[in-house]
């Protein structure tokens, strides 16, 4: 007996092992289920509030909040585990407390009891698990689709005139495309502009979606302005001539206009073309022919226009080539000049309306070489060319040029009673400043036109230079003229070369023909060492004056004399008056240079104009 209670019993423990980890598992399942039904309820109507409102914004914010909730809803797991290990303890602590008093029959319907009264309290489990794993569910396959469609490339479709141009990567593709169809429309910059109307779309690029760029699109809106009829209206009778009559944007079925390109320069109509396609290809090949490396920009000096919008007579049409022949003729061509017996270069530049400077900076060649100074060397035979060749179509090119410049000193005066009017002493002498200059320097035709400064660097200051000037009144006037461009004074005033050193007979000087009783002056400052009259060696009444350079000047032919020997003359001074004493045949002063010993040629020194 006592053996078969003993078993009895020991299968009495197995059985209640077997049914604790039963009961344990069914208490684990129904505590999970009771915690996620009662916070599904909670939760998931205000995540679907959420979800619906972050949809309507920008999608990272939407995925900040979505990644909060979803922190969000892990912690409340996390803690809802933490608080289900609680419940299951509880559970178990309930169910053998209740399984000791009843059985375990009773307490597991007891159990059970409680479990449908959580879910009776909290809803329907099956209503409970959609409402909370829908959202989740929902929320992590909008991250999968947004994830995606943000990866995706997009395209900008472009359609115009009703038909579907092609894709651009972008919206800015479309101004560039519209300043290519402006340039062609109007080659340079006239503040004319030509736009377009198009209809934009963005979609996801396929594999078999090609992306365009500006020329390619350019060249499509181009094609369908070609192709769009323009709008037809009646023209004004009364403006209907057999001569050019243009309406922009009309056509005269009654008269054949024509739509085509017409031709400007700087205003001027010089024909009209069915294309422009070999005008452009022109003057690209000529702005790229000036293009170097040294060049930052291309441009002609006439303002070239053709547009599109314009009829015209059919007469009035002609070859792209015969515009381009136009545009490569000459206007002038250049002069030359060859130099004659007698000739010099004053008389040269006084025939060619010129100045001796402009003739000097001409091409002047002799025998092959070039001369660089036609006043020191003239020759008969030389070549001047007077003006250049002037194209239809001037290129000017600009580039960036650093080059070195002097800066002018400042000069001041202070006066000095004790010298002559006309005297001057350099106390502090002067010296010319030196900076780097940045500019682009534009050129035509090999010429500078403009300069714009970009930067400038000093490298030295200038020195101001001062100088001491004479105010103490001269015996006779000084000269007011300009006295010539030569180192020393022009001695008369006005008069001409009628004679010049040398001439075959041993001329020491140069005669300067000028009427009876014109002004002589003093070549440069210095003292008289001569004033006599009569027939003075053939001199007649003749002047000499001793220069601080060591030079000599001599002063013949005078008709009278004003000056005295022993007296300080400056520069200009008035001395005397033409004449034509001595050995002379006319009115004219015999000027001579000496220097010790030696007869220089006075044109070294003195310069008529």
């Amino acid at each position: 007996m006592n053996g078969s209670r003993g078993n009895v019993k020991e299968n009495e423990k197995k059985n209640n092992v077997l049914q604790n980890g039963f009961e344990k598992s069914m208490v684990a399942v129904g505590s999970l289920v009771t915690y996620l039904a009662v916070y599904a309820v909670k939760s998931s109507r205000n995540a679907a509030v959420k979800l619906a409102h972050k949809l309507k914004s920008d999608v990272r914010p939407l995925f900040a909040e979505i990644k909060r909730d979803l922190l969000h809803g892990f912690k409340k797991i996390g803690m809802g585990a933490m608080k289900f290990a609680d419940n299951l303890s509880e559970f178990n602590r309930r169910f053998a407390d209740r399984m000791a008093e009843v059985g375990f029959g009773r307490a597991l319907t007891l159990q059970m009891s409680d479990i449908a009264s959580a879910m009776k309290n909290s809803g329907k489990i099956a209503i409970t698990i959609v409402n909370h794993v829908v959202p989740v569910m929902g929320i992590a396959f909008l991250i999968m689709v947004v994830s995606d469609k943000a990866s995706a490339d997009y395209g900008v479709t472009v359609v115009y005139n009703g038909q579907e141009l092609g894709v651009v990567s972008e919206d800015t593709v479309i101004d560039e495309a519209q300043k290519v169809i402006a340039y062609r429309t109007d080659y340079f910059d006239t503040g004319s502009e030509m736009y377009m109307t198009a209809a934009l779309s963005v979609k996801p690029l396929a594999s078999a979606d090609e992306v365009i760029d500006e020329q390619t699109l350019a060249a499509a809106i181009q094609e369908q302005i070609e192709t769009q009829a323009p709008v037809q209206e009646e023209p004004v009778q009364e403006e209907k001539e057999d001569t050019l009559n243009v309406y922009p944007g009309t056509s005269d079925e009654s008269d054949d206009r024509v739509r085509a390109f017409m031709v400007t320069v700087d205003g001027e109509f010089i024909g009209a073309v069915e294309a422009n396609d070999e005008i452009d290809e022109y003057l690209n090949e000529v702005r790229e022919e000036y293009m170097t490396d040294d060049v930052v920009d291309v441009s002609f000096d006439k303002n070239i226009e053709y547009t599109y919008e314009n009829y015209v007579m059919p007469n009035q049409v002609v070859d792209q080539e015969e515009i381009i022949d136009k545009f490569d003729s000459l206007v002038a061509e250049p002069v030359y000049y060859e130099v004659q017996q007698g000739d010099n270069p004053w008389n040269i530049a006084s025939d060619n309306d010129m100045s001796v400077e402009e003739l000097q900076d001409c091409f002047i060649t002799f025998e092959g070489k070039q001369i660089e100074d036609i006043t020191s060397f003239c020759p008969v035979g030389a070549t001047i060319q007077l003006s250049e060749e002037v194209p239809y179509l001037g290129v000017m090119t600009t580039k960036e040029v650093t080059y070195e410049e002097t800066i002018d000193y400042d000069i001041i005066e202070t006066e000095d009673p004790d010298m002559y009017k006309g005297d001057s002493a350099v106390d502090i002498e002067g010296s010319e400043g030196e900076k780097t200059v940045t500019a682009n320097v534009t050129y035509k035709n090999g010429n500078v036109v403009s300069r714009e400064v970009l930067s400038e660097e000093i490298i030295s200051e200038p020195v101001t230079e001062y100088i001491r000037v004479g105010t103490r009144e001269t015996r006779t006037p000084v000269s007011e003229g300009s006295g010539g461009s030569g180192e020393y004074f022009w001695p008369v005033d006005g008069g001409y070369i009628s004679a010049y050193q040398g001439d075959g007979r041993g001329h020491k000087g140069i005669d300067i023909a000028a009427p009876y009783g014109t002004p002589i002056y003093a070549a440069e400052s210095g003292t008289v060492i001569e004033a006599a009259g009569g027939w003075n060696g053939g001199y007649g009444n003749c002047v000499k004056i001793q220069h601080d350079d060591g030079n000599v000047t001599l002063y013949g032919h005078q008709s009278s004399i004003a000056i005295e020997y022993g007296d300080y003359v400056v520069k200009g001074q008035l001395i005397g008056y033409v004449g034509s004493t001595g050995d002379s045949s006319g009115n004219h002063l015999h000027f001579e240079v000496r220097s010790n010993g030696t007869y220089p040629n006075p044109l070294d020194y003195v310069s008529e104009y």
